[in-house]
């Protein structure tokens, strides 16, 4: 139960200009066809990927399993026995893509496969230099050795600066996130809002505050999450107080356009948020 789902293909192949070809026809002139162009473009330009740890609710267990997450620039091992690739998270489909309204200012929309092994939904935001998701997948082929496991997480991958602003400024977006409690409802999601300001004394601080987290499903509130004053050190800050109560996060595009992360909630929720500039720090 350590593997990352593959959907019906991988995005490096899902189109043929991913494969080295070019599409015999133009691709039809709709939301989903572009979110599908946008994310190639993200995913093909990405530097860094953050995630979660997973977490698994396994069958006849009363208590989650967490399933350690360690990221290193492109990549990211979960566990100790498979690797994710930062332009290799996702495959997108029109007919299983949802668009939305934007959140915030950020583009949003829904992923949603039934597979014959797998049902997943993921909940998604995007910018110009980076795309994060909340994800709840769940295994459910009789010949597959993790049937019946749930499994949470939140990721995001982009084109990072890997260097710090050099002004202060303001970040605006949202979070989106999955409480594993009750992750049998794949669609039930937790949003919320987004802000992140940097400050600059003899280094340079950031702080992240998710607010308004609520449940669309069941209305459901959640404490904010306030972490202040994070050392930013090549464009990327963290902190952690326990496995269930830490964030981390980093900026992208050539001027820090755009900022993002991923964070454990300590009522359940696992997930990741990203925020555009806001125009009167530009």
């Amino acid at each position: 139960m350590y593997r990352t789902p593959c959907l019906s293909v991988l995005l490096a192949c899902m189109l043929l200009t991913a494969c080295g070809g070019s599409p015999r026809h133009k691709p039809p002139d709709t939301p989903e066809y572009h979110a599908i162009q946008d994310y190639e473009r993200i995913a093909g330009g990405a530097i860094l990927l953050l995630s979660t740890d997973r977490i698994n609710w396994v069958p006849g267990r009363s208590q989650p399993e967490r399933v350690s997450v360690e990221c290193k620039g492109l990549y990211c091992s979960v566990g100790y026995s498979a690797f994710i690739r930062a332009n290799k998270v996702y495959s997108l489909v029109p007919e299983r893509i949802t668009i939305f309204a934007d959140t915030n200012g950020i583009n949003t929309g829904t992923e949603r496969t039934i597979d014959p092994f797998y049902d997943l939904h993921s909940y998604a935001g995007w910018m110009k230099y980076s795309f994060f998701a909340s994800t709840v997948v769940q295994y459910k082929h009789e010949i597959d050795p993790d049937q019946g496991v749930i499994q949470t997480y939140g990721t995001i991958a982009g084109d990072a600066t890997m260097t710090n602003p050099v002004t202060e400024a303001t970040w605006t977006g949202f979070a989106t996130a999955r409480d594993h409690n009750i992750a049998t409802d794949l669609e039930s999601v937790v949003v919320g809002d987004a802000s992140i300001s940097v400050h600059i004394d003899d280094e340079v601080l950031a702080d992240v505050r998710l607010t308004g987290l609520a449940n669309t499903a069941t209305g459901q509130a959640y404490a904010d999450m306030i972490f202040e004053g994070m050392s930013v050190t090549d464009g990327e800050f963290s902190r952690y107080h326990a496995d269930d109560n830490r964030l981390s996060g980093a900026f992208f595009g050539p001027a820090h356009e755009e900022v993002g992360g991923v964070f454990d909630h300590p009522e359940g929720l696992v997930g990741a948020y990203g925020a555009d500039r806001d125009p009167a720090s530009n």
